[in-house]
């Protein structure tokens, strides 16, 4: 929608004189100009060395030599990038927060599950998963997602370390295999760890499995087992992790997009298998 503006508003405002973009201080045109201007004005009895002039010809011409190949570097180191960003697309990578600044601590309150637990499995096969989270004040914590088979479907039991947090929680899925719906870890049954009680969020912390238009969602299928966490969206203040969802092009650059955010390449610290 165009936005109009007052008329008020537009002669109320003082002219803005131009800007006037820098120019290269000294390219092939100056030189000509230079060049002419020594000829027009050199003294007749005393006329400019051929020798000397020939020398200043080449000094120039290497000079724009050595200025074509820089500017060809750098579009070939730009075009390296571009193409190293790209092949990041897909992977979990860790990235320095606020261009390598810091900023507060972030707590976790998602986990993004993805994969497929085998729907042949005998009851109570085990398969698990695990991930780092954070707590309010940026501790990081070692989590371990334990899904069980029974015998309606899969639970999921959150553990640190050997200590079990809460109860197992069933995870149901429809007839074709899919989830109905996500979990959470109560902030309850995380306060349980040492030394982080009431540095959890309220809201505990959601598994969430992806919905029916993500091909990556967690399903109950057939094959093995190939859960994980691919993300979560706590960090210690200094540097976090996700997955690289996509890129854009800019002029700063290109940036990824992780976790809804655009993120300088710049600023990737990690790449993890």
């Amino acid at each position: 929608m165009t936005t109009v503006y007052p008329i008020s508003s537009v002669q109320n405002q003082e002219p803005k004189t131009p800007v006037r973009e820098p120019q290269e201080q000294f390219g092939q045109d100056t030189f000509l100009k230079l060049l002419v201007a020594q000829l027009k004005y050199q003294d007749p009895t005393n006329p400019t060395d051929a020798t000397q002039f020939l020398s200043q010809t080449a000094q120039f011409t290497q000079i724009e030599t050595l200025q074509k190949i820089a500017k060809e570097q750098e579009t070939q180191a730009a075009a390296s990038e571009m193409l190293a960003a790209t092949s990041l697309v897909g992977r979990q990578v860790s990235y320095a927060l606020n261009n390598g600044q810091g900023q507060a601590p972030t707590a976790t309150t998602a986990m993004q599950v993805r994969g497929t637990l085998p729907k042949d499995a005998p009851l109570g096969t085990h398969v698990t998963t695990t991930a780092d989270v954070f707590t309010a004040s940026g501790a990081k914590i070692p989590l371990k997602l334990d899904f069980v088979r029974t015998d309606t479907g899969w639970s999921v039991q959150a553990l640190s370390g050997s200590q079990k947090l809460g109860s197992p929680v069933a995870i149901n899925f429809d007839a074709t295999g899919n989830h109905n719906g996500n979990v959470a870890i109560p902030a309850a049954a995380l306060n349980g760890i040492a030394n982080t009680t009431g540095d959890w969020p309220t809201t505990g912390i959601s598994l969430a499995f992806g919905d029916a238009t993500d091909p990556t969602r967690l399903q109950m299928g057939s094959g093995s087992s190939t859960v994980t966490v691919m993300e979560q969206n706590g960090n210690d203040g200094t540097k976090a992790n996700g997955m690289v969802s996509g890129m854009h092009i800019t002029a700063d650059g290109p940036k990824l997009v992780i976790g809804g955010q655009e993120i300088p390449y710049t600023s990737i610290t990690d790449v993890h298998v």
